[in-house]
């Protein structure tokens, strides 16, 4: 479980700058029971593409994976066509929740994602933009008779027809519960673009890609929602020399962030270790360990190391309340985490 928290990805060194760690740290689904539903079937959804996007959304539950190991059980799709078949069902419309269940049980699904497609569409506006150019420069000569071109003295103006394209795609997946009936996941989701262009600069974004764009989003918005996922977060650390009256110590500080700074994190928190033991008073120090706790995904001992860290330096720092709050968050969705992981 501890492993999955925080995945440390790159450290980063950049004169003049702090060093920064860079990791990815699981986050918990923004809805609790759709991700505990792990045994699904996609049914095709309605409205214009609907079929289409169900199964881009079937290829989304499919390919999530946590540690390695496929988030989802799906239902392969010829057994679902082939229940719909059977019971004379239009592969093109929206069900209820009764027909979900039933579906559900038929092919062995602990819930049912279906929906409709309510928007899949561009719009394109025209306009024009004015432009100008020089059509007789002043000629003027310097002090060796040369001549060279001076300001603008007649001016030409003239318009250019230019399109404004905006693409929008809207979908309400629902996730039905095959056991209850009831409804655990319901959500308008939506995305729009916009490119403009004119006929002397860069052409207009195609359509098709736009809208491909659009349902992305989508697609990645509605992943949030149902299953754990990964943000990237940067963690600076510290390097004031505060509280540090050792050079032995120093130097150990000074090393561990350039051990840092290679990808040495390992290395870094050795040596900070041990700088500790001969400063125990400096809140850098102290606050680095807590970095070194927090990538491992121990939550407990980095809060606790944040805090003393905190109360070593006496007064407000950013780098402090950004981490207390991280944590606390971490701490937060700690046993909801752990439900939607299984357990581990």
């Amino acid at each position: 479980m501890r492993k999955l928290l925080f995945t440390v990805l790159i450290l980063a060194l950049c004169a003049g700058c702090a060093t920064k760690v860079r990791g990815n740290m699981l986050q918990p689904a923004q809805y609790h029971e759709a991700s505990l539903t792990k045994a699904v079937a996609v049914l095709p959804f309605a409205g214009p593409e609907g079929r289409a996007f169900a199964a881009d959304l079937e290829s989304v539950l499919a390919g999530i994976g946590i540690d390695d190991k496929q988030y989802f059980t799906l239902v392969d799709r010829a057994s679902i066509d082939k229940v719909l078949s059977e019971m004379k069902f239009s592969q093109s419309g929206l069900v209820d929740e009764k027909t979900a269940v039933k579906l559900g049980k038929l092919v062995g699904a602990q819930g049912i994602y279906t929906g409709i497609v309510t928007r899949n569409n561009y719009d394109d506006s025209h306009y024009t933009e004015r432009r100008q150019t020089c059509l007789r420069y002043e000629q003027r000569r310097d002090k060796e008779g040369r001549l060279y071109r001076g300001a603008c003295l007649q001016w030409r103006y003239y318009d250019v027809n230019c399109k404004k394209r905006v693409a929008h795609f809207a979908v309400t997946p629902r996730l039905v519960d095959v056991t209850t009936g009831r409804v655990l996941y319901s959500r308008n989701l939506s995305a729009m673009l916009d490119s403009a262009g004119c006929e002397d600069t860069r052409p207009v974004e195609s359509e098709m890609v736009m809208l491909d764009q659009a349902r992305e989003r989508v697609k990645q918005e509605f992943r949030r929602d149902i299953a754990p996922y990964y943000v990237t977060r940067e963690i600076r650390l510290m390097d004031a020399k505060d509280g540090i009256s050792s050079q032995d110590a120093t130097d150990k500080l000074t090393r561990g962030i350039e051990y840092a700074g290679k990808g040495r994190l390992d290395s870094a928190c050795e040596l900070w270790g041990q700088a500790r033991n001969l400063a125990p008073g400096s809140h850098a120090l102290v606050y680095n360990l807590g970095v070194c706790a927090e990538s491992r995904g121990d939550l407990d001992a980095a809060l606790a190391l944040y805090r003393q860290s905190d109360r070593l330096l006496g007064k407000p720092d950013d780098d402090i309340t950004l981490a207390l709050g991280r944590v606390n968050d971490a701490i937060r969705n700690r046993s909801k985490l752990k439900e939607q992981l299984g357990g581990k």
